[in-house]
């Protein structure tokens, strides 16, 4: 294995934990409905992010190109939808990931 090569799986497996865990708490938010009312916007947005977050996981943890196209459109959809400043530097550091030329060459993209 070169060292793009590990480069890449480590930069894919930084991101792949982050993403995790934002989708757990968006999970876990969609959760807490049982528990207390939550409005139904906010319970779409957070069970359709979640579920998108997990099927973004998967597809880079298997190196399928589509898993990254599809980061890329859920980062873009969280930072807009959900917001926050600090939300806004997570995804612009996870696209930021995403676009290293090791990381991209993985998923076979220009």
């Amino acid at each position: 294995m070169t060292p793009d090569e590990e480069l890449a799986d480590r930069l894919v497996q930084l991101a792949v934990v982050v993403l995790g865990i934002k989708a757990a708490g968006l999970l876990l938010l969609a959760g807490s409905a049982a528990f207390r009312p939550v409005p139904a916007r906010a319970l779409t947005v957070s069970l359709v992010l979640g579920v998108a977050m997990g099927l973004v996981c998967f597809g880079l943890l298997r190196k399928r190109r589509w898993g990254w196209t599809l980061a890329l459109t859920v980062l873009i959809a969280d930072a807009v939808i959900i917001g926050g400043l600090l939300r806004l530097l997570i995804d612009v550091g996870l696209v930021l990931v995403l676009f290293q030329p090791a990381v991209r060459h993985r998923f076979g993209m220009r």
